[in-house]
């Protein structure tokens, strides 16, 4: 057996370390300080080296300088870590991916110059944590982080982190997070802007009782959405008041499980409607 020190926070961004591979050397934030230095014995692991063949980096000015000295952690899996490491690598930027235990043989794994173990298959042990994707990042001497979608992409505490050790965050500012980053904010934020949005919750729904009042007040059918995330988890069509509490139980539960988060709030279901998106 093999012994590590690992991180651990007392606050909201707390959760089990699961698995890592290298001694933290102390993770410190203006939220809160990594420094609990528990020792956590786990079964011998190892960080896999993975020879690739990429371009060499053609770029040329300021891209060019600097790609070569610079190592990207993926903070994600599937297909779109492949994308972010292709692309890298087509860049002459080396990466280094992150796994749980059940992804170690991932096609995004075998493709990464690196890759290290941040913990246990849940995404709640293993891709949420920010102590150990952010303990990876550092000891691999990475200096950008590429998150993906899902996951931490939309944290503004973890882009906060990534700015304070010296890490780029390949994403949007903390502050943009902060407004539009969860469904529930963005609703206030357009609220605030005198932007018409759906009827619903005023924020997230703390109780079962203010629950079904406001499902009654704004009418069923009505549509039960996690605040975090997206790709259409943590939602719940309730037609019905005799199913509302069942399926608002499902909806925390699948969005605790894939985000971290079980923060929930309701907004009037509206049929056939049509989408417009703007990407920024």
């Amino acid at each position: 057996m093999e012994c590590a020190t690992l991180t651990s926070c007392a606050k909201s961004v707390s959760s089990s370390p699961g698995l890592f591979t290298r001694t933290a050397k102390g993770i410190r934030s203006s939220h809160c300080s990594f420094m609990a230095r528990t020792m956590i014995h786990f079964p011998q692991q190892r960080i896999q080296s993975t020879k690739v063949q990429r371009r060499s980096c053609k770029k040329g000015g300021a891209l060019g300088a600097t790609c070569r000295d610079d190592k990207i952690l993926v903070a994600n899996r599937g297909e779109i870590a492949v994308r972010v490491i292709r692309t890298a690598h087509e860049m002459g930027i080396s990466c280094v991916a992150v796994y749980s235990t059940i992804d170690k043989d991932a096609l995004h794994v075998k493709l990464a110059d690196e890759s290290i173990c941040i913990g246990e298959a849940p995404s709640s042990q293993s891709y949420l944590v920010i102590p150990n994707v952010l303990s990876a990042a550092i000891s691999r001497g990475c200096t950008m982080l590429h998150p993906g979608y899902g996951f931490l992409s939309e944290n503004a505490v973890f882009v906060e982190m990534c700015r304070e050790h010296g890490i780029n965050f390949i994403g949007p500012d903390p502050e943009s997070i902060k407004v539009m980053g969860d469904k529930s904010t963005a609703r206030d934020t357009m609220k605030n802007a005198g932007v018409p949005t759906v009827p619903g919750s005023e924020g997230l729904l703390k109780n079962n009782e203010e629950a079904v009042r406001i499902a009654n007040e704004i009418g069923f059918p009505v549509m039960i959405k996690a605040t975090a995330g997206g790709g259409g988890r943590g939602m719940r069509l309730a037609k019905e008041p005799d199913e509302f509490l069942k399926l608002l139980q499902q909806a925390k539960s699948e969005a605790a499980a894939a985000f971290g988060n079980d923060g929930v709030y309701l907004e009037k279901y509206i049929q056939n409607p049509r989408h417009i998106e703007f990407q920024v």
